[in-house]
């Protein structure tokens, strides 16, 4: 049998049938509209947020200046910053916050030295070490966890 004719089976015994379905509309797959745009999937704990901005400072790296406009900060690595009218603070175990912070709730794992009002709830994990002037609604410290410098609660 020549070369050829062996090409020729060999095309014959293709499946070519997925030709002929349909493409998936753009609504079936996960996260795209109708239109094809991405959209965010809903978080249950955020309610009807759907466009919350989150800003992640991973693990080993070092960010300093101002943020504005975000809505959670999550730091993993290293921050030198002000933080003004965010909803939400997360110093990871190994992060460290340093810096002016005003948030309506805070989780310290991590280090976080400066000035920190939150509005709503602050919680201190048993590996979180917050240093500095701290005013908060409500205060939650796991054992282990330490707060050293000026506290007072919000009126």
């Amino acid at each position: 049998m020549s070369a050829d004719a062996k090409d020729d089976n060999e095309r014959r015994d293709l499946d070519l049938s997925f030709l002929e379905r349909q493409p998936v509309r753009a609504a079936e797959i996960p996260n795209l509209n109708e239109r094809g745009e991405r959209t965010e999937e809903r978080d249950p704990r955020r309610g009807n947020q759907q466009d919350a901005k989150t800003l992640t400072v991973g693990r080993d790296i070092s960010l300093k200046g101002d943020i504005t406009e975000c809505d959670t900060l999550v730091v993993e690595g290293r921050i030198d910053a002000t933080l003004n009218s965010a909803r939400a603070l997360e110093v990871a175990r190994g992060g460290r916050f340093v810096g002016i912070a005003s948030v309506e709730t805070a989780l310290i794992s991590g280090r976080f030295d400066g000035d920190l009002d939150v509005t709503r709830a602050l919680r201190i994990t048993a590996t979180g070490k917050v240093t500095g002037n701290v005013s908060y609604g409500r205060l939650e410290i796991e054992q282990g966890g330490e707060v050293l410098g000026d506290i007072k609660i919000n009126a």
